[in-house]
């Protein structure tokens, strides 16, 4: 089985998982941390100063970014990938080819669907569960025991909105309820410094996201 780690000059380099003497200097080196009973998947790739949590699963094929920091008994799927700086939970799952952005957390217990996304610095809450192929935008927070099995994302062209659950809407950097955003999304429209067009476009996304919701 192999492994993936940087050398000095920051390629990767292809390790013997089976030697582990060595893998536990290469560790020391690039500062990674594997906990008790950790299990590495076949071509899986760890960043420098990563952090593996006691019995956490890393899946064939996975990377987990610099800093990322997975949790105890946490589960991350083949393929998938961790963002640098990202943190998973304990016990949280990751599915298969799914993508969790830099910065972004993930909380104990959640569940993250097979080739879902969730963005730069966004946050799941503990127990929430994401469905498969699902997309949750950058820094959207998803509360605690929210479920998503169908995500409304939209890009748009001035914020990502993003449907985070129990009637609310996730603009930019702000999570209001619907409600709140359909009562105070022009004041902030303005303060934003969207367009007349952009405000009608939004307000065709609210709607939308209302009915969603529904």
């Amino acid at each position: 089985m192999k492994i993936y780690l940087r050398d000095k000059n920051y390629n990767w380099k292809a390790h013997d998982y089976d030697n582990l003497s060595e893998l536990n200097t290469i560790f020391e080196i690039n500062k990674i941390s594997i906990g008790n009973s950790a299990t590495i998947g076949n071509s899986a790739t760890i960043g420098n100063s990563a952090k593996i949590g006691d019995s956490a699963t890393i899946g064939d094929s996975a990377t987990i970014g610099y800093f990322a920091t997975i949790g105890n008994s946490a589960t991350i799927g083949n393929s998938a990938t961790i963002g640098n700086s990202a943190t998973i939970g304990n016990s949280a799952t990751i599915g298969n080819s799914a993508t969790i952005g830099d910065s972004a957390t993930i909380g104990y217990f959640a569940t993250i669907g097979n080739s879902a996304t969730i963005g730069y610095s966004a946050t799941i809450g503990n127990s929430a569960k994401i469905g498969d192929s699902a997309t949750i935008g950058d820094s959207a927070t998803i509360g605690n025991k929210i479920e998503l099995i169908t995500g409304l994302y939209i890009s748009g062209s001035k914020h990502p909105l993003t449907y985070t659950g129990n009637k609310t809407i996730s603009i930019g950097c702000r999570n209001m309820t619907i409600e709140k955003w359909l009562y105070k999304g022009l004041e902030i429209a303005k303060y934003e410094n969207y367009s007349d067009k952009q405000i009608e476009e939004y307000k065709i996304y609210l709607e939308l996201a209302d009915k969603f919701s529904n």
